[in-house]
């Protein structure tokens, strides 16, 4: 019985070996690539933050962390602007990217599948329904990355990329205007960021989205502040 128990240890200790050894060679392969990027809302960093959530998120609900960790180290290795036509083809590209890296560290063919898949359904863009556990934390993760504080750098950036007004002058709120976030960054949060809470996969990531939203909501309750409903004049002496 302990020589069976130290058998299964002993290749366990090996599987985690080779999951961080394989991990390292994709790592290896492309952080390069993110550093070299000039939008910070696909970088590097944001490629850590989605790894680290989906690390966490993974781990409660049972997911194959080897294709999940590989998924997340790969998903936005094709960052496509966000006005371009072909916008919805980044993650098939990413995932198309994704096959010499994986294979190189040594991946088999259905590994190599199955994180394809899971990188392309990640796709905002796509609207793709998740097919696996896998998937659905790739899609909580990389989403989560847009809510709460980094979300607002990140819609910020967003919109100075696009050449957008951080609002309306007459109607910041669109209160008798059509929404138009192309053109005002305050609009984002209304025709994207608010509701992504509602489109979590997952119990832990709909927590946390919740305390996320409700971040933004604070945010847009300041917003209000500074710039309708406080006039010079009206602060206590």
């Amino acid at each position: 019985m302990f020589n069976q128990g130290w058998q299964k240890l002993s290749e366990q200790t090996k599987q985690d070996a080779n999951l961080d050894s394989r991990l390292v060679c994709v790592q290896e392969a492309v952080r390069f690539r993110y550093e070299q990027t000039d939008d910070p809302g696909h970088d590097w960093l944001h490629v850590m933050r989605v790894l680290k959530s989906c690390k966490q998120i993974g781990a409660l609900v049972g997911a194959d962390m080897q294709i999940l960790a590989s998924s997340a180290l790969l998903h936005d290795l094709i960052n496509v602007p966000k006005n371009s036509p072909k916008r919805s083809e980044a993650s098939t590209a990413a995932a198309k990217a994704s096959e010499d890296i994986l294979r190189n560290a040594g991946y088999d063919d259905i590994e190599v599948q199955r994180i394809q898949r899971v990188i392309i359904e990640h796709s905002y863009s796509l609207g793709y329904p998740p097919s696996s556990i896998e998937s659905a934390v790739l899609q909580d993760a990389d989403r989560l990355d847009a809510l709460g504080a980094i979300g607002i750098f990140r819609a910020a950036t967003c919109g100075c990329r696009l050449g957008a007004a951080y609002y309306h002058l007459d109607d910041p709120f669109a209160s008798d205007r059509v929404l138009d976030d192309q053109q005002y960054t305050v609009d984002h949060f209304f025709t994207k960021l608010l509701d992504l809470g509602k489109q979590m996969n997952t119990a832990p990531a709909q927590a946390i989205a919740e305390h996320r939203v409700s971040f933004l909501r604070d945010f847009l309750t300041e917003l209000r502040l500074e710039i309708v409903e406080t006039a010079f004049g009206d602060f206590p002496n």
